[in-house]
């Protein structure tokens, strides 16, 4: 879908505590393109994870893949 802006460290935004993801969004079409978003995100910066909250989006939400990543070899 996208690849987003991976905030950097001294964003106040990184140290808002991320809410749990609302219950009516578990299935939906909005869920499966943030995760798609947080996975081409994190292969565009050879990321090992990715948290929403780091792409601007204050949910718990994260992703995590260590197949084949030349960054954590």
């Amino acid at each position: 879908m996208a690849i987003r802006t991976v905030l950097r460290l001294g964003d106040p935004r990184l140290r808002q505590r991320a809410e749990p993801l609302p219950e009516h969004l578990f299935g939906s079409e909005a869920l499966a393109e943030l995760i798609v978003d947080l996975r081409e995100t994190m292969h565009a910066c050879q990321g090992a994870g990715l948290a929403a909250p780091q792409i601007g989006v204050p949910w718990r939400v994260v992703i995590a893949e260590v197949q084949n990543n030349p960054r954590y070899p």
